[in-house]
């Protein structure tokens, strides 16, 4: 969480947040799984022409990262060690890990301390260790900036055991990574970075220009360094600065693009890891938490996911389509059982999403996969000779045109690989057909799954939930509607059938600076993808813009059965008053819902507020332990002595405890409010972890517009129908403008910025967002709420006494 306490002090104005970059990024794969030393020189030529990709510091020559990701030179190391006369390992039984240590130079106590607590994780995991070994490296050719932060560049040597499998050696590999990882950041040591640990692949890169790579890293231009395939990565940082640990390629992944989903991507996973299981961990899950290292780029947290995937039973394509999955909801020429197959992970993983072109490997599998919009390019050429060349723009490599069999490029959503064990190339489709075999996913569908929309019977008790007209004007004023709100908002919203547009300009105060009483939501802003390019257009881009949502309790992130598949599916948010009857009242598949009454009492004075929030978390905990998996929060009990409890507050508090607790995924959050009438409202309760909401009294009230002036030609469920459509339509452009195309993006990511609150107010309901702290507290958002409710009821008794003197 980059929250205040999170700022660097020495630069309290900065946010790492802000950092954006844009890269080039290719790969090159002899199809047959020969290894060559002329595959290495092939890329290294592909990444100097990508230098354009890239930018130069002030000093011009240190270099925004490049790097390398090939398999392991086995031939190259297992000479090494016979010169070193160390014959007790097959080159088979080798792995081998790239490491950043603190600089020997300047910090020798840390990088002898670094040295101890990797030797030790190696020893605690049954690993090995043969030797370090210093690779030859130029460090004159570095310029300025590049020599200033150069870290001290070494080899771990290991031998795995032959009594396990490789995939046991693998999860031995990563969890000793883990380990020395969490021991680092206890001992509070910044400056040691693993770069790679393990059996076949490994990664060379560097505050390095492309041409420098081979210059700097000596084992590159040696004839014995052979691969079958290599990932190149050139990085240009747009407004961040560069680092020797944010070059790419990372552990399994090159990354051209930005993650916009990246904030809720971070937030889910922190709420998921508490129920992690998967039997090739047991009780050592512990050991691999938390899953994202901090101070990553979003490329290296989408790689920490990536990797704790593999490891734990998944294979590299199946997991990459897992988080980056195509547009397949409105898809009318998908087959059904890829349809299932991408519906019933839906249920289980958001995408992490963005204009994303994506290079990836596991020293198996080397490929590359294209984002759900297509929003960055991916070319492929395949030669007579067997080579698969793909890169960020074509003519990477020159060819002569005898030798090109192919060309063509990745489409919205698609992927490419190789399978360098069997020699197999693997289109989409292939991929994605296998992919949908594994599981009878549409059977688990078709048992389990739950969709609102196939249920028709209405409850036959909702007209005690619905308001009459006089109802409707007195709970606007208890909730702070104003006649602007009716007639600017929500009247235009019938009249024109779309969201109300205004010309330029906004001369009024920020709501932490104004005299007036400013609504909960005006504190907060809608974040934009700053750097998405092109921008998303949620009218032209409709059709891989998705509203789906599901509810209910998820399941373990790491495993696979049936019961993955109980949910409940619906097509929008945004529910009425039946669908939240038959919400309620729904009993298969053990769904429970429980609700929650969002008041506080106004004779308690403003510290109710704070007592009341802590009567709803445990309330919540309660309902969780109790077997619950949906949680409507309402605040349809409110009156003049039991004020509405803002419901931003409330689902934002209610969120917050579950996440801290890791309860958060067992149950849904649904919201029945007065208090949200526009889309920025209704934004916001999505963003701080409602999963469905129902705005009975924007319902209410456009239902009382109807047969008006001007609106003659509607009954009160046409007027609902239509509000609800322009809401939809108004949530499709905030993702727009967010860079993000699915709703379930927007859930819990907390994708605001905010200012003015109390830092108390901000870490108890609102965690993980920009921030800029104030002096609006609990108690003064309390205060008023209690003024308001206070005025409304002086104002009817003056009108009780008026009538009284009129009898």
């Amino acid at each position: 969480m980059h929250n205040l306490s999170e700022l660097d002090p020495v630069y309290p104005l900065y946010d790492p947040r802000w950092e954006h970059d844009a890269c080039g990024t290719g790969f090159i794969a002899q199809i047959s799984g020969e290894a060559s030393h002329f595959i290495v020189q092939t890329a290294l030529q592909s990444l100097a022409h990508l230098t354009h990709r890239g930018a130069q510091d002030a000093d011009a020559e240190t270099g925004d990262g490049a790097g390398l990701l090939t398999q392991i030179p086995q031939n190259l190391f297992y000479e090494e060690l016979l010169a070193q006369h160390i014959t007790a390992v097959e080159p088979d039984d080798l792995a081998v890990g790239m490491i950043f240590l603190p600089p020997q130079e300047r910090l020798p106590i840390a990088n002898i301390q670094c040295r101890h607590i990797i030797e030790q994780a190696l020893n605690e995991v049954g690993l090995m260790l043969l030797c370090w070994r210093n690779p030859p490296i130029d460090y004159t050719l570095l310029g300025s900036r590049a020599r200033e932060t150069a870290p001290s560049i070494v080899q771990v040597l290991l031998k795995c055991p032959r009594h396990f499998t490789a995939p046991q050696n693998d999860r031995k590999l990563y969890h000793a990574r883990r380990l020395i990882e969490q021991r680092l950041q206890q001992a509070q040591i910044k400056d040691c970075y693993i770069v790679s640990l393990s059996r076949t692949t490994i990664v060379y890169k560097g505050l390095l220009t492309p041409t420098d790579l081979p210059r700097f890293y000596l084992d590159l231009v040696d004839p014995r360094y052979t691969s079958a395939f290599a990932i190149f990565h050139q990085r240009y940082s747009t407004n961040t600065f560069p680092s020797w640990s944010l070059a790419q390629p990372t552990r399994q992944l090159a990354h051209n693009g930005e993650i916009n989903t990246i904030q809720g991507n971070l937030q889910w996973m922190r709420a998921r890891e508490d129920t992690f299981f998967s039997p090739h961990w047991g009780s050592k899950m512990q050991d691999l938490l938390p899953v994202i290292q901090p101070g990553g780029s979003d490329s290296a947290q989408l790689d920490n996911v990536l990797e704790l995937l593999t490891h734990s039973g998944r294979d590299l394509l199946h997991s990459v389509q897992m988080l980056i999955p195509p547009a397949w909801e409105q898809d009318a020429e998908l087959c059904s059982e890829q349809r299932a197959w991408c519906e019933y992970h839906a249920g289980i993983a958001e995408p992490w999403d963005g204009p994303a072109a994506l290079v990836f490997s596991d020293g198996r599998y080397v490929g590359a996969a294209l984002d759900r919009n297509g929003l960055r390019p991916a070319r492929y050429t395949l030669t007579s000779q067997g080579l698969l060349i793909l890169a960020s723009e074509a003519g990477v490599v020159s060819l002569e045109a005898h030798d090109v069999v192919e060309k063509g490029r990745l489409g919205s959503g698609e992927m490419i690989a190789v399978d360098l064990k069997n020699g197999v190339l693997l289109r989409d489709k292939e991929i994605k057909t296998a992919l949908a075999q594994q599981q009878p996913y549409q059977q688990w569908l078709e048992r389990y799954l739950v969709r609102l929309s196939d249920i028709s019977q209405a409850p036959t008790d909702l007209a005690e939930s619905l308001l009459d007209k006089a109802d409707v004007f007195a709970r606007q004023e208890l909730f702070g509607y104003t006649h602007e709100d009716v007639e600017l908002v929500l009247r235009p919203m019938l009249t024109e059938q779309k969201e109300p547009v205004w010309s330029m300009g906004d001369d009024t105060p920020l709501a932490a600076l104004s005299r007036q009483s400013r609504d909960l939501s005006d504190y907060f802003q809608q974040r934009f993808a700053q750097v998405t390019n092109p921008p998303i257009d949620p009218l032209r881009e409709k059709g891989v813009m998705s509203l789906d949502c599901y509810l209910g309790r998820r399941q373990n992130f790491l495993t696979e059965s049936a019961l993955h598949a109980q949910l409940i599916h619906l097509e929008t948010p945004l529910l009425s008053e039946a669908q939240l009857q038959t919400l309620r009242q729904l009993k298969v598949n053990g769904f429970r819902s429980r609700m929650l009454r969002s008041t506080f009492e106004t004779a308690g004075g403003p510290e109710a507020l704070e007592r009341a929030l802590e009567r709803l978390e445990k309330e919540a905990i309660s309902a969780v332990a109790d077997g619950m998996t949906l949680l409507i929060v309402s605040d349809r009990g409110a009156d003049m002595t039991n004020a509405p409890l803002p419901m931003l507050l409330a689902i934002g508090a209610i969120h917050q405890t579950l996440i801290r607790r890791g309860l958060r995924t067992y149950i849904s959050l649904i919201c029945e409010t007065a208090a949200s009438w526009d889309v920025h409202q209704m934004a916001l309760l999505l963003g701080y972890g409602a999963e469905a909401v129902v705005p009975y009294l924007a319902l209410a009230s456009v239902r009382t517009m109807a047969g008006e002036r001007h609106l003659e030609h509607l009954n009160g469920e046409q007027a609902a129908e239509i509000y609800v459509h322009v809401m939809e339509e108004g949530l499709r452009k905030v993702m727009a403008r967010m860079g993000i195309s699915a709703l379930r993006n927007i859930v819990g990511a907390g994708q605001f910025e905010i200012a003015g609150l109390d830092v108390a107010v901000l870490k108890r309901c609102f965690a993980g967002s920009a921030a800029h702290s104030g002096s609006v507290t609990f108690d003064r958002l309390a205060a008023q709420v209690i003024e308001r409710c206070q005025g409304l009821e002086q104002s009817a008794e003056k009108q009780e006494e008026a009538a009284a003197k009129g009898r």
